[in-house]
């Protein structure tokens, strides 16, 4: 009888653990869930601010061509900033859509590993092509204001370009981080997955 006894406690004993495991790896998967949800809203919030500025400095170089009398700046300048700002504010959208398809409701784990991926090398290729893209740029904009470029007008531009370009890498980096870290939680939800 005590034998009896000991089997049944250690049956109850061994489905309480299994229900504590269970209850953990679905604590962990929820947790982890959440952690590349928030990812995701990070990802999110960097790519609509992008939009945002992309599609106010269209509006206002817009407004800018519209009463420019060319005194001072040719308008084929203006067009070429709002030619890289629509272009700016295109690519931003179309991340933000890529970014929408990334749901735990509608995906596996796997199919958003891969969208993440995807993601990560269209947010490398937008900082190659977007630096590649100034080059031109600076090139139509000083053929078409060769006037105006003086040594202090260089210097400041000089200036400027690198403080944005230590804004925009510093921004890039912490973006880089986010992806990352959702890659990072995406690969432990799937390792939880196996279990």
């Amino acid at each position: 009888m005590e034998l009896e006894q000991l089997k049944k406690d250690w049956q109850e004993m061994s489905e309480k653990i299994e229900k504590s495991e269970l209850f953990n790896k679905e604590l962990t998967m929820n947790m982890l869930k959440k952690n590349a949800k928030s990812s995701v809203n990070k990802l999110e919030k960097y790519e609509f601010l992008f939009l945002i500025i992309s599609v106010m400095y269209t509006i206002f170089l817009s407004f800018a061509l519209f009463v420019n009398d060319e005194r001072l700046i040719v308008n084929e300048s203006i067009w070429a900033s709002i030619a890289i700002f629509v272009i700016a504010g295109g690519w931003q959208a179309f991340k933000l859509i890529l970014l929408q398809k990334m749901r735990f409701d509608t995906c596996s784990t796997i199919e958003i590993m891969n969208r993440v991926t995807r993601y990560k090398i269209l947010t490398k290729a937008r900082l190659y092509w977007g630096m590649s893209l100034l080059i031109p740029f600076f090139a139509i904009v000083m053929y078409f204001q060769r006037d105006i470029f003086t040594p202090e007008l260089m210097v400041a531009m000089a200036i400027g370009g690198a403080l944005g370009a230590v804004i925009g890498l510093s921004a890039y980096r912490k973006h880089w981080k986010n992806i990352d870290e959702l890659l990072s939680d995406l690969k432990e939800i799937k390792s939880y997955e196996k279990l």
